[in-house]
This record gives C-alpha cells, structure tokens and sequence, in this order.
C-alpha cells in the first residue's frame, strides 16, 4: 500500500495489511475474525462472488460468512474488497438505530437530559439519514463484538447532531449525526487487545490506535457513496487545532468543520461515564488548554451541563498539593526541553524540543489561568474545588499525551539523538 500524503509514518505501521483499493485490496485479519464472529450472531452473506485477483471464485453470493471463508481469504488479494462484498441482513438496522436513539433520550443521564428537547429533531434526522450496506454491515460487526462501541456510536450520533444544531453551524445537522454514528468503525482493524482498555495504552497499543480513523477514511472511501467531507471529517475526529491529535498532527483550519464537531464530540462522550456532572467534566475539557477546541464547542456542552442542572459534588478536597507537583513537573520539563535548544543537531530533533517547549508553554497558560490562586481553602467554593480537580486530571492527560507523542516522534531519529533529548519526556512524567 503506497502513503499518501496524510499517511503519518507512525500509522502506516498499523495500516500495512489493510486496502481497499479493486484489483489488490487484502482483507486485515483482525477484520476478518470479527466479521466471522458477527456471522455466528448475525446473518451476513455475500452480496456478490467474492473472487481473487485472478478471477477464482472464493466464496459464491448468497453464502454465510463462516471460517471456511476465513481460512480461503487469508494471504490473497481480492479483486473487490471484501467489505463491498458482504451485507448484513439484521442487526444494526435504521429501526435498531431507532430504538437505541429514543433508549438513550429516555435515561437518567445528564447527557440524555439536554439532549431530549432537541429529540423530534434528532428523530426526524435519523430517518432520513442513509445506511450504507459496508456501513451496515461495520456497525453489526461492532454490536456482536463490542456492543458498547455501538452504544457509544449511537450516543455520539445524538451528541454531534445536537452540537451542529445548537450552533446553527454551517454543517448539516444529518451529516454530524452520520459522522458521530460511525466515527469508530475503523476500529473493527484493530487488535483486539488495544480496544477497551482502561490503563492508557503503552507506545504500541497506541500506535496501533492511531491508524483507526485513517482505516475509516479510506474505506468509506473507497466503498461508499458517502461526500468527500463526511470520509475526510472521519479521519479527522482525534486532530486538535493545535496539532496534539492524531493521526495526522493537522493544525487549525486544516481541520474541516465537521472534523472538529466530530472532536469535540468524542471528547465529550469520553466522559459519559463520568462518576458526576459529566457534561461539566466535558466543558472543562474542552476549553482548559488554550486552542486545542474552538470555544463555541465547550460553550454548546456548558449550556448543556446548565439545562440539565448538573450539580458538582460538594465533598472534593483542595487538590492543590497535586496542582503544585505538576507545576513543578513543567518548570523542570521547560528548563530540560530549553537547555536543548541548540542549532546542532537534525532538523527533526529541533523540531521535537520546540514541539516540547511550545506544548509546555501552553499547559503552563492553563495552570496559570485557573483563578483560584492565592484563596485560602476556607475561601474556595465547591465549583472551585471541582474544576481544580478537573484540572489536575486534564493537565496528567495532556502531560502524558505530550511525553507519548515525543517518544513517537523521536522514533525518527538516530539513536543518539533519541538518547540526547530523552530527558525531556523523563521529566514528563507525573
């Protein structure tokens, strides 16, 4: 499979045996195993001979997937790719998609709550919203394998549509909605044991993790009739204006529209399952690190967080002893990460410490700007202790996410280089 210019050299790692392009497309075997699996819940047929490159029929039309098709289709190249070449005929199913829709506005959650005004909308949206047979046939494949992947689809669905519709934005609101639904189905390539982890991933789960978006791109691409900004806001759906996401590190408004609704709504849905006031949690996300979200966004789930009357809890202890220790923590990375700062060395190396320092910097702005500095405890309301907290949860993730990409990028380099600049991601480390 040849890169394209958005094909990150970290994904490609986890892309390799993954295309959809006819005449050579060879189906992951991750996908696979899933498919098969989904086949044994699941009624999934060929929807058209499924045949080699060279013309021999693997698998006639009208036959269930089962393991004989796993076995003949390992190692070959297909002449269609084989997801265009299955249909699910139940599971996922515009009345499912119902259904799970009008479950989830009816729960006892924050997030249903400010949402369900908004319902008739979302339901009539939902209707007209077209399925696609490869987009079918994904989503069935993640209800039989990971069923809380679809509850997450499903719930994103709503969110977007209700961010695209609260902003009155320029995206359409069924497009949002169609992006939020199918976001993850790039994660049916993944390997299992990546997907679902509590712990953050170590280096090479994550790179792993990081093709998913870019897999989902391609192959709505490449199979669907779905609009180019739709497959494009997909692949986007992790990137942070200020470049921290992934997989292609875009900055600004080399992400699309769509994209960032998509963003901003996996960012939020992450925390659904939240101990309390989720929907706060996500608002405090969203706007704690200066440019990573456009501020529209953390506004849209903030006036969410309000009409669901979400309260925080009263009982949180100052987290101020944290705070400090990771105040410390950046002083110590910026006098390493600027103490490197040399004009020796390859362009990537300075790259890397500037990325460090620019990063840094930012997380800094973000301590700083907390407000609550120089009160006394007795002094702090339950708001201010929440949202300290708050920020000692977002600023070990933003640290963590920093000393990650680093190492990742630092892959590029001659190993004395990496050795050079190492104790810049040493002192990341909360």
């Amino acid at each position: 499979m040849k890169l394209s210019k958005q094909t990150t050299w970290v994904e490609y790692q986890s892309m390799e045996a993954v295309s959809f392009t006819p005449g050579e497309s060879q189906t992951n075997p991750d996908f696979l195993s899933a498919i098969v699996r989904a086949g044994e819940i699941y009624t999934i047929v060929a929807s058209q001979d499924i045949v080699d490159v060279r013309g021999l029929k693997l698998w006639a039309k009208g036959l269930p997937v089962s393991t004989v098709l796993q076995q003949r289709l390992l190692e070959r190249k297909l002449r269609y790719p084989l997801e265009a070449c299955l249909m699910a005929e139940d599971g996922v199913t515009p009345f499912f998609l119902m259904e799970q829709l009008q479950s989830f506005l009816e729960r006892d959650h924050s997030m249903a709550q400010a949402l369900r005004p908004s319902a008739a909308l979302l339901e009539k949206h939902l209707k007209q919203i077209p399925l696609h047979s490869v987009a079918q046939l994904l989503l069935t494949t993640a209800l039989a394998t990971r069923p809380g992947g679809i509850a997450h689809a499903v719930r994103a669905m709503a969110m977007a549509g209700g961010m695209a519709h609260a902003q009155s934005s320029p995206v359409d609101m069924r497009l949002a909605m169609l992006g939020g639904l199918l976001h993850d189905i790039g994660e049916a390539y993944i390997q299992p044991q990546y997907l679902d982890d509590e712990q953050p991933l170590d280096l090479l789960g994550h790179q792993h993790m990081m093709a998913h978006p870019r897999i989902a791109q391609l192959l709505l691409r490449a199979t669907t009739d779905y609009p180019t900004t739709l497959c494009r806001a997909i692949g986007e759906h992790h990137e942070r204006l200020n470049g921290s996401g992934y997989p292609a590190r875009l900055v600004g408004d080399a992400i699309s529209p769509l994209g960032l609704i998509l963003a901003a709504t996996e960012t939020t849905m992450g925390l659904f399952n939240a101990p309390s006031a989720p929907l706060t949690r996500a608002s405090f996300a969203l706007r704690v690190v200066p440019d990573e979200f456009p501020s529209r966004y953390s506004s849209v789930v903030f006036n969410m967080a309000r009409a669901a009357n979400e309260q925080v809890p009263a009982n949180v202890p100052p987290p101020a002893d944290a705070l400090q220790q990771i105040n410390a923590t950046l002083q110590q990375a910026q006098q390493t990460a600027q103490s490197l700062l040399t004009a020796a060395g390859s362009v990537e190396r300075r790259a890397i410490v500037n990325l460090a320092l620019n990063r840094i910097d930012r997380l800094r702005m973000a301590w700083n700007s907390l407000g609550v500095w120089g009160l006394q405890a007795d002094q702090l309301t339950a708001q201010d202790r929440f949202e300290m907290a708050l920020a000692g949860d977002e600023l070990r993730r933003r640290l963590y996410e920093l000393q990650r990409e680093c190492m990742l990028l630092a892959e590029k380099l001659v190993e004395a280089e990496k050795t050079q600049i190492a104790p810049i991601w040493a002192d990341l480390k909360v």
